[in-house]
């Protein structure tokens, strides 16, 4: 199997040009209209600032349950079960010349209480309607847009 030339970048690309991303929306454990949205670091090099879900990239050879379960516990701390897929899609971005694949979940929390990761500033539990109205990525606008509340 083919894995990233450069061995920095293999705990995010398959292989030089392939980027495996995941994201979950993760539901309250009490209040079934709110769901819960991260705020990115200042300082972080894709979308600084702004807001974003659970989630985050396969490693090379990584199962893709696994890895949403890690990247939801490091960034929040946080337990989850229900996971069900909402939307699976890709992308080719000229510019960098990465092809994305991309897998968005719904998922509820076992608990309200969560630990932030130094990759993020803040977090709100916030409705679909609140969601929408932040500065955030329209492939996240658009997983959201399909959970049923």
């Amino acid at each position: 199997m083919l894995l990233p030339t450069d061995p920095s970048k293999r705990h995010y690309l398959f292989t030089d040009d392939i980027k495996f991303l995941q994201k979950a929306i993760i539901f309250h454990p009490a209040k079934r209209e709110v769901f819960l949205t991260l705020k990115r670091s200042l300082t972080d090099v894709s979308r600084p600032g702004c807001w974003d879900l659970p989630g985050g990239n396969l490693s090379f050879g990584e199962r893709h349950d696994e890895a949403l379960i890690r990247e939801i516990r490091e960034e929040t701390g946080l337990e989850a079960s229900s996971f069900k897929p909402l939307t699976v899609s890709t992308n080719f971005d000229v510019q960098t010349k990465i092809y994305y694949l991309y897998i968005g979940y719904s998922c509820k929390a076992l608990t309200e209480h969560l630990t932030l990761s130094s990759e993020h500033i803040a977090y709100q539990w916030v409705t679909l309607s609140q969601f929408l109205s932040l500065e955030t990525a329209d492939f996240l606008q658009e997983t959201a847009k399909l959970i049923q509340m």
